[in-house]
């Protein structure tokens, strides 16, 4: 399967010429890194909006650093186990995992998935990490086949896919609410695991959607990730848990104060058993008490000059006055509670790269409690190899540790009333976006581009009506959810403030 890419077009002869050169993971890793929708993600939220400070992390740099941890983890499991992961794969996964987000992150993703159902009246939805494999195999337009009137993307192989794809349910056996595939990209799942995984997944679906089975979508999913997606996953979780809170430090958002909050959270949460919140408790208490060594002072050595001696005698006639000492002490401790910050951080990363650890699947499956994990015993799945053979996991507890920081960006930064704000006014943006380009009256309002797709039939596997849906709707996800945060912006302004007319020299 390592040759073996999605579609068959565009890529034999010229791969035959580099064979040698670069493997197909580096060909994936490359097409990605130059793709425009990988470009876009600089203009993407990650947590704050891109209109806020220029040193935030957007979805791009958040990427890169997901790579970075995913390759540190991949090096370590390689040398323990004797394994041989793909670096280049890694990074490739990494790099692609969030290039289907759309603008405003989460929301812009619910919203959008919102807005499709209701249009096509429940047909069809919209899902971020459905929306990469998306990108990746129509939108990002690199290889035409006049022929056949289809375009392959950037066509990566199946294994890049199958590393980024979380979520293996297709969107009408889901619960149409999140974590699935688009059906139309069914086949793929058929190339990677054959048809009795396609057969499993019907035989399945009505079990891991009843809600008294509260588990056991969650558990399917993770044990039909190969060993790739997994670290991809838990990298993910590092980076969310580390970098995006150290945002929020910088911002002030999250301060010594905010520990109470935190903990009064947690105790009214239904999402964790008593234990679980005792010792995520203790985690939170242990970050902010960190937190507080790294910004106090002692007054008493505050602006403290040094003593005179005879030693620095002849350096005393030199020396600053008392102002410009406190004025250099200060400077001083913003730099050590900088560079302590980054050290503070950056242990947590260790901490948590060094305390994963692989376990052989067939081991895991024993030690599931309930009868009603026998499907998991059912799934048609290769466990000999390495890709399928280990289940990723945590020790001494660290997986509590990075749900505790989640929580405490989630109280403080998430539920912030100045970030609650924006997301109010993005919600709206979206929202109104949709409306206009999912009538097709407006279809001239799209791009030259997205009016030919449409024109050419390339949406036409959708079913079309008098009013061009769900096809025109399809595409009106595809076009908005490929927008930056400022795009959607400065395209709702144009679109509905009347301040933004323009006078045009071809009136």
């Amino acid at each position: 399967m390592l040759d073996e890419r999605v579609f068959d077009y565009g890529y034999t002869d010229k791969e035959k010429k580099e064979k040698g050169v670069r493997s197909p993971f580096q060909i994936d890793r490359d097409r990605i890194i130059h793709s425009s929708a990988f470009r876009r993600m600089r203009n993407k939220t990650q947590v704050f909006g891109v209109f806020t400070l220029d040193y935030y992390r957007t979805r791009l740099t958040h990427s890169l650093e997901v790579s970075q941890i995913a390759r540190a983890l991949t090096s370590i499991l390689n040398k323990k186990y004797g394994l041989s992961i793909d670096l280049d794969l890694i990074e490739a996964v990494s790099l692609a995992h969030d290039i289907g987000h759309p603008p405003f992150g989460h929301l812009g993703e619910y919203i959008i998935n919102e807005e499709l159902k209701k249009a096509t009246n429940g047909k069809l939805g919209f899902e971020a990490n459905a929306q990469n494999i998306r990108i990746l195999n129509f939108l990002e337009k690199k290889f035409y086949d006049s022929k056949n009137n289809k375009i392959y993307g950037i066509n990566p192989s199946l294994k890049t896919i199958d590393g980024i794809l979380k979520y293996k349910m297709p969107y009408s056996l889901s619960d149409k609410n999140k974590h699935f595939i688009y059906d139309d990209d069914l086949f793929i799942l058929e190339k990677i695991h054959g048809k009795d995984f396609i057969n499993y997944l019907n035989k399945y679906s009505p079990f891991f959607n009843d809600k008294k089975n509260k588990t056991a979508k969650g558990i399917f999913f993770e044990f039909s990730r190969c060993l790739e997606c997994q670290i991809l996953n838990a990298a993910d979780d590092i980076a969310y848990a580390t970098h995006d809170i150290e945002d929020g430090v910088e911002s002030k958002l999250i301060d010594i104060g905010g520990r109470f909050k935190v903990n009064k959270y947690l105790k009214e949460s239904r999402l964790f058993t008593k234990d679980s919140i005792d010792t995520m408790t203790e985690r939170v208490d242990d970050f902010f008490f960190k937190l507080r060594s790294i910004f106090s002072i002692s007054e008493n050595d505050k602006f403290k000059r040094p003593a005179d001696s005879d030693e620095n005698i002849n350096d005393i006639k030199h020396s600053e006055t008392a102002g410009e000492y406190e004025a250099k002490s200060r400077t001083m401790h913003h730099i050590k509670v900088k560079t302590d910050l980054k050290e503070f951080f950056s242990n947590y990363i260790s901490k948590f790269i060094l305390n994963t650890d692989l376990e052989e699947r067939k081991d895991a499956v024993k030690k599931l409690k309930s009868k009603s994990d026998n499907f998991l015993l059912d799934m048609p799945l290769d466990y000999g190899g390495d890709s399928y053979k280990y289940g990723l996991i945590w020790k001494n507890g660290v997986d509590l540790e990075i749900s505790a920081l989640k929580q405490i960006s989630y109280s403080l930064v998430m539920e912030n009333r100045e970030i609650l704000l924006n997301r109010y006014k993005a919600e709206n943006i979206v929202r109104k976006l949709f409306s206009v380009f999912s009538d097709i009256k407006n279809i001239k309002l799209y791009p030259d581009d997205f009016q030919e797709l449409y024109e050419f039939g390339f949406y036409d596997s959708f079913g079309k009506d008098k009013n061009g849906n769900p096809a025109f709707s399809v595409m009106c996800a595809d076009y908005i959810s490929g927008m930056t945060d400022m795009y959607a912006m400065k395209l709702y302004s144009s679109l509905f403030d009347a301040r933004s007319f323009t006078d045009s020299q071809h009136a």
